[in-house]
């Protein structure tokens, strides 16, 4: 019993651990990024990267203090609504991740990754999330729809962002569109030259991408929960 104690113990100080590496590391870089001019731009709030680090340092904030509060007040219950969030803004950091590393940094040049804020956003935050994710979510309730939600943050941000460009809002390099995949001036929305694909197609590719990262962390979860908490009632 003791030794499950002090395992225990290890594991939520880990957890608690990867949590504060997700918030620093979010906000911090976030920070960075905003002020890599010398003086805060809002504008930089329009970028998918921006909006993705402070979802998940929010929700990682929220669990830092529910959890405090369910061990001090037993009675208390974190919903699993709260638990399918944290899931949903885990795979949103994910695609930020990816995204950078096998899509923009190829196109960009491998000096963005010396920018400030850029390895706090797009490597550190990301994979401590995933990782914490991964190893200590425990309670999540899944259902047949659970990983469709994890579209949601992308594709509000992607309707968002349309929004915006047809309304005439720039961005930080005075472009029509924060990404150059939804460039609809340069790349259209269903031509394919040798510019690349529309934008509709890049749409397409993501969201599959979102859906495939959504199924794998829950069933990697699944699989890790039922090896590392064996006599835990892990639904599927």
């Amino acid at each position: 019993m003791n030794n499950n104690n002090g395992i225990f113990e290890r594991n939520s100080r880990l957890h608690r651990l990867l949590s504060l590496i997700v918030i620093v590391a979010a906000l911090f870089g976030t920070w960075q990024t905003m002020t890599i001019s010398g003086q805060p731009s809002l504008r930089m709030l329009l970028y998918f990267t921006i909006q993705s680090n402070l979802w998940i340092a929010g929700i990682h904030l929220y669990f830092l203090f529910a959890e405090a509060a369910k061990q001090r007040y037993p009675a208390y219950q974190i919903r699993n609504g709260m638990r399918v969030l944290k899931y949903v803004l885990t795979v949103s950091i994910t695609l930020t991740f990816l995204v950078f590393f096998t899509v923009l940094m190829p196109v960009l040049g491998i000096s963005v990754i010396r920018l400030p804020g850029s390895m706090a956003t797009h490597f550190v935050a990301p994979l401590a999330a995933i990782s914490d994710f991964l190893l200590f979510e425990d309670k999540l309730t899944v259902q047949k729809h659970t990983v469709f939600t994890s579209l949601l943050p992308p594709l509000f941000y992607v309707s968002l962002t349309l929004i915006l460009s047809l309304s005439g809002v720039t961005y930080s390099d005075g472009g029509s569109a924060p990404y150059f995949f939804l460039d609809y001036r340069q790349l259209g929305w269903f031509r394919i030259s040798a510019d690349g694909i529309g934008i509709v197609y890049w749409i397409i590719l993501l969201g599959l991408l979102v859906l495939g990262i959504g199924w794998l962390f829950l069933k990697l979860n699944a699989r890790l929960q039922k090896d590392l908490r064996p006599d835990a009632d892990k639904p599927l």
